[in-house]
């Protein structure tokens, strides 16, 4: 069979490349398989794209931050008015809204406003997210949500009241854990 000299190298060449590759798979860790680059990549990618995010809404949003913290809260509503043309269905605008909303007493806005932002961006209430809201959303649901229900009482046919029971009802069971 290995008649030559030519035969019996390559036929040892290829036995030397089999037992390496038999060799690399057996010390491969889960983790180092043929696509684990691949992952780690994904992950870092994803990581910049989260930051870079963070970073425009910082730049994007600071004024109307500063406005509300100063209490300007009417001016932050107009400011944020002007920033929901230029950015239409940013969750970060309808958060910053139902924030003000709240702080203005305005408890029906604010729980339509949080519940929309919630249903555009899940990481308001991820507790391990940089954009968690949970305590704003959760005393949103917790002063708002009595109101609307006695109100409700009162006025059985009113169909808007109706809509924002439903999206405090959304706001908690998100809040519990529930998915959309």
């Amino acid at each position: 069979m290995l008649h030559d000299r030519f035969d019996q190298i390559l036929a040892a060449t290829l036995v030397l490349i089999l037992a390496a590759g038999v060799f690399l798979l057996a010390t491969a860790g889960p983790n180092q398989g043929p696509h684990a680059g691949a992952g780690n990549d994904r992950q870092l990618e994803r990581e910049i794209v989260y930051q870079a995010r963070l970073s425009f809404l910082q730049r994007r949003y600071g004024p109307v931050v500063e406005l509300r913290d100063s209490g300007a809260l009417q001016e932050a509503l107009l400011k944020l008015e002007e920033l929901g043309r230029d950015l239409p269905g940013e969750a970060h605008t309808d958060l910053l809204s139902g924030d003000i909303l709240l702080r203005m007493g305005q408890f029906d806005r604010a729980l339509i406003k949080l519940a929309g932002a919630v249903r555009r961006n899940g990481d308001y209430i991820d507790s391990g997210s940089p954009l968690n809201r949970r305590p704003l959303i959760e005393s949103a649901v917790a002063e708002g949500m009595p109101l609307v229900r006695d109100r409700l009482r009162a006025q059985p046919d009113n169909r808007s009241l109706a809509m924002v029971l439903k999206d405090g009802y959304y706001l908690q069971s998100r809040l519990a854990g529930g998915c959309e």
